[in-house]
């Protein structure tokens, strides 16, 4: 499954598969993920050609299939592997891939997800940009305006980095935005290497395809595996973007935000216009943002904490903010500083709980019990004040805000039997 186009059609004899028809771009794709939450939806919209899925990423054991793994452990060493080992990319011609489309950007997949966004939306569109030697690969959200401008959230990463230089540089970024892009790809994009590592060599590891062609008009490396490709430029000239519904389900400002605007739009050979249409603070949505950071987090702890046996950023924090980690304790002061370190792996999150092995990390109320038999508040609660910070949370606008660690392991010193939760007999 290398391509969107060839998941899609694996996916389409399963009896998990929810075949919605023809659906209105206006709030009706998210009823039906809402309505269908444990199916992949398929759908396409009416008055354009593109054929949308949904729901591709419903719960971990999507990802595992899709990358070959049978753990959490596995899956972490796999990701790893391309995140420190990219595969060196190939460069094919790009008219042996992509043909020249008449298009505008009302022919793309926009879709107003929900009643509070400022308009319709792309949320999975990847943008490839390469400034002085380095290219980067990376998720942004995009508001229609109209036929040759939409505005993009660009928060301060590396793609920030870019069009700042290129902006003092008194230039355009130029930029290629790619839709339909296959899942190892967006996994990839939804990474945060370090700057100067392409993260399409890392979706190359993934997915066993390092094909890239050359755009023709800035020659900037794509896949070969996307289904469209519109050449533009992020432009010093700004409108106003959002509101728009977060992975938190929480309403984002409307702010100003550069515009982007069109030069020329590529369809793949085959002519097939596919679309992974993410329902923003769904499962989609969970895991393609939140999963890819736990692996970080997961090497980050076992530096500290060689017993480790699970990460998880939690559902209820919007895979985002609130992370559980189960150890197997071997020193006295070793579950500290396994929160320590979960917080140096993502910094972006607020509340860690760190619980003992027997602890199953998707259960919130295993969670809940460990907190309730095996803290003690007074010894047991860290509060860390004025750290970096998601600016997703609305109590850290600014990026500063306060973490919270607890601690729900056993005592160290202290006997099993008196903290071991009884089972069925």
């Amino acid at each position: 499954m290398t391509t969107l186009a060839s998941l899609v059609d694996s996916i389409k004899g399963r009896k998990d598969t929810f075949f919605a028809g023809d659906l209105d771009p206006e709030y009706e794709p998210t009823r039906a993920v809402y309505g269908h939450r444990r199916e992949r939806v398929v759908f396409r919209l009416k008055g354009k050609e593109w054929e949308c899925v949904s729901n591709i990423l419903r719960d971990r054991g999507d990802v595992y299939e899709l990358v070959g793994a049978r753990s959490d452990s596995e899956l972490y060493e796999k990701l790893l592997r391309a995140y420190y080992s990219p595969s060196q990319l190939e460069v094919v011609d790009f008219a042996g891939s992509f043909r020249r489309a008449d298009m505008a950007l009302r022919d793309l997949p926009f879709i107003k997800f929900y009643r509070e966004d400022g308009g319709p939306y792309l949320t999975s569109a990847v943008f490839i940009a390469c400034w002085e030697g380095v290219c980067n690969s990376s998720f942004h959200r995009v508001m229609y305006i109209d036929d040759d401008r939409a505005t993009l959230r660009i928060v301060p990463r590396h793609l920030h980095y870019m069009v700042k230089k290129a902006f003092e540089a008194g230039r355009d970024l130029p930029v290629a935005m790619v839709l339909g892009l296959d899942v190892y790809q967006e996994i990839a994009a939804a990474m945060s290497p370090p700057y100067g590592v392409f993260e399409v060599g890392i979706g190359a590891a993934l997915s066993g395809v390092n094909r890239v062609a050359k755009t023709p008009v800035f020659n900037i490396p794509v896949p070969v595996t996307a289904s469209l490709v519109v050449e533009g430029v992020i432009s010093r000239e700004e409108d106003w973007e959002g509101p728009f519904v977060d992975i938190l389900g929480l309403v984002d400002e409307r702010r100003r935000q550069n515009v982007f605007k069109p030069v020329a739009y590529y369809v793949n050979a085959q002519g097939r216009l596919v679309y992974h249409a993410i329902v923003p603070a769904t499962s989609d949505h969970f895991y393609l943002m939140g999963l890819p950071r736990e692996p970080p987090i997961y090497e980050s702890v076992k530096r500290v904490a060689p017993g480790v046996r699970a990460v998880r950023l939690a559902v209820g924090g919007g895979s985002w903010l609130i992370g559980v980690i189960a150890i197997e304790q071997s020193t006295r002061g070793e579950a500290l500083n396994a929160a320590l370190a979960a917080l140096t792996g993502h910094p972006s999150m607020k509340v860690v709980v760190v619980v003992d092995e027997d602890i199953d990390v998707d259960d919130p109320l295993q969670v809940e019990w460990a907190i309730a038999t095996r803290s003690k508040p007074g010894e047991d609660v860290v509060v860390l004040r004025n750290a970096k910070a998601s600016t997703l949370d609305p109590r850290s606008p600014e990026g500063v805000g306060d973490k919270l660690i607890v601690i729900a392991t056993k005592p160290f010193n202290e006997p099993w039997s008196k903290y071991r939760r009884v089972g069925a007999p």
